[in-house]
């Protein structure tokens, strides 16, 4: 039988699409009408944090008020000398800009229209209007929370690689391998550098881009579409994390440490979670039992994403530093495992309030 949240997907699926339909048409015409009249229609607030030359566009929507972890992104990213550019897709409440003040630059708060991509695109046509063309941008949304601890060094990698386009996640699909421009980075962390925001393809995307809140135009649109317009001009690329990386990390792994990648596993597929509790119960943990665990972990990302599958692994020994926040099943079983990891003591445990965040999210 088909489990109940399978079925709901799938329709939400199905109605995004029917809904693609006229927005298709409809969207450049909107798309015009509102760039003749940008930048109005903004309300914009600057805070103490000052400018400098790394700024980092913050989507965020937080219509019930700013939770802990948007302050732990804000306050990390100064920290690391970012500029906090927030664009808000609902009003900031008062108590919020004074909590956040402090870490961030400037907020611009805008209609909820056009998701992560609509935002993107207006802090970026922003910064053009302000003539301000900054040495590294990072673009990132509140739908991760980030940073999982405050050593993380994902950040510092970024910058230090010789790319000038990297995401913090390169998808993949199967069969194909990790390479430079092979498939997308999820769109919920990039670094970008002075070479390619002053580049034609960057600026010709989102000058071109057209907003959409329908889900599945954003996603074929913005998402993909990003990355793709960038890799095809030949941009040099990083993806940090990646299902190849993580299939060569967990590849060197002693027995002990594939047990636990296993043990704090999530699954949405019953056979592959009644293999994994075989492989468990079994008492000798010899070659030949390792052989037959790192084929089942290569099953499993061959078809679901390795970070919501293992969180122990990528996060422990990867060294991801951020948690998707999102309701889809897998996602909410992972936290449900990665809570459990660090309760046991397997993960570093995150600051107090965005542990508690998490946990009420599982």
């Amino acid at each position: 039988m088909i489990p109940s949240w399978k079925v709901k997907r799938e329709l939400e699926t199905l109605r995004q699409q029917l809904q693609a339909v006229p927005e298709v048409l409809i969207g450049p015409l909107r798309q015009r009408w509102l760039d003749r009249r940008f930048p109005t229609g903004f309300r914009l607030v600057d805070g103490a944090s000052p400018l400098t030359d790394k700024i980092a566009i913050f989507l965020v929507y937080q219509p019930h008020g700013i939770p802990a972890s948007v302050l732990a992104t804000c306050r990390h990213l100064s920290s690391k000398g970012y500029a906090v550019l927030m664009v808000s897709n609902s009003p900031i409440q008062e108590q919020d800009r004074e909590s956040l003040g402090a870490y961030i630059w400037r907020y611009v708060e805008r209609k909820n229209f056009g998701y992560d991509f609509g935002g993107y695109r207006d802090g970026i046509r922003l910064l053009w209007s302000w003539s301000i063309s900054p040495e590294t941008l990072v673009v990132l949304n509140d739908s991760v929370w980030f940073p999982l601890t405050s050593g993380e060094a994902m950040l510092d990698a970024m910058e230090c690689s010789p790319a000038d386009f990297l995401g913090a996640l390169r998808h993949v699909d199967e069969p194909d391998e990790d390479s430079e421009h092979a498939g997308i980075f999820l769109s919920y962390f990039f670094l970008i550098k002075r070479p390619v925001l002053s580049s034609q393809v960057f600026i010709d995307y989102w000058k071109n881009y057209v907003s959409t809140s329908n889900k599945y135009l954003t996603v074929r649109r913005g998402e993909r579409g990003f990355s793709r317009a960038l890799f095809s001009a030949g941009v040099s690329s990083e993806g940090l994390y990646s299902r190849d990386r993580f299939l060569r990390c967990i590849e060197t792994l002693p027995s002990p440490v594939l047990a636990l990648t296993l043990r704090y596993a999530a699954y949405t597929d019953v056979s592959f979670e009644q293999q994994r509790d075989r492989l468990l119960a079994q008492e000798e943990r010899s070659d030949a039992w390792r052989i037959q665990v790192l084929a089942h972990i290569r099953s499993v990302v061959a078809k679901r994403n390795f970070h919501s599958s293992f969180c122990y692994a990528t996060i422990g020994l990867l060294g991801i530093p951020l948690l998707k926040k999102n309701n889809g099943e897998l996602q909410i079983r992972m936290r449900k495992q990665y809570v459990l990891a660090v309760r046991e003591g397997n993960l570093p445990r995150p600051d107090f309030l965005v542990f508690e965040e998490i946990e009420q999210r599982s």
